[in-house]
């Protein structure tokens, strides 16, 4: 079975802006990769999502 890993970069910085938080990502997926896991990064401020507790917030939300 493939491993696969998904990571939430939680940067107040939006694409394509260089943060921080993107440098340490990028270390973790090198050591991923080095061990077969396949990975994908997203980016949470880059999408419309709307905040909150309940099962809708809303019109929009990505």
């Amino acid at each position: 079975m493939k491993l696969k890993a998904l990571i939430l970069n939680c940067t107040l910085k939006r694409s394509p802006e260089i943060s921080n938080t993107g440098a340490l990502i990028d270390k973790a997926i090198k050591l991923f990769q080095e061990k077969g896991v396949e990975t994908e990064v997203i980016r949470v401020v880059d999408y419309n999502i709307l905040f909150g507790v309940s099962s809708d917030e809303g019109e929009g939300d990505e």
